[in-house]
């Protein structure tokens, strides 16, 4: 490497790979017809191209930030208790906590209070079904309900976060 060049971030490198082929596949579609996006481009190419360089951009932070690696206890080979902890402690309807009979029955009324289609996809999840499922054959709550997949993950977050709610409102 030439003396005073700085290495560029794996993130930037990505944006600009990203910007690249998006910019070579307009070309390629306008050589098949009309592409009508390539207009913008024609009469003002340094915004365009700032714009998709900044898109890009974010976009391979966001998946940076994504793969940070979770850490594993070395000794048994299995995730660190903080972060086993953390995760039950997002899902109201973990193993351990249904154990309880006065928290069972109080996470089943909560259930109930819930409005319909997110009382729908918490049922769904209870009786085992997968959000989504590539196997054929295989029923999933997105073909049962009719809906888009992070329509179900978002009505599972909420019910998630009102059923949480409830529940320790009711402790306190």
């Amino acid at each position: 490497m030439p003396e005073g060049k700085a290495l560029e971030s794996q993130t930037k490198v990505d944006a600009g790979e990203a910007v690249m082929f998006w910019f070579e596949e307009l070309l390629m579609l306008d050589r098949q017809g009309y592409e009508e996006r390539l207009d913008y481009l024609e009469v003002n190419f340094d915004h365009a191209v700032a714009a998709a360089r900044t898109t890009a951009k974010r976009s391979a932070q966001r998946r940076e930030n994504r793969a940070v690696p979770m850490t594993y206890d070395d000794e048994t080979s299995e995730l660190n208790a903080d972060i086993e902890k953390a995760a039950a402690g997002q899902n109201p309807m973990s193993d351990p906590k249904l154990d309880d009979p006065g928290y069972r029955s109080r996470l089943y009324a909560a259930i109930e209070r819930l409005p319909e289609p997110l009382r729908l996809v918490v049922m769904l999840l209870l009786k085992g079904y997968p959000i989504e499922s590539k196997e054929p054959g295989v029923r999933d709550i997105v073909s049962i309900l009719g809906c888009a997949e992070k329509t179900v993950r978002n009505r599972r977050k909420r019910a998630f976060e009102v059923l949480r709610q409830a529940l320790d409102e009711e402790e306190t």
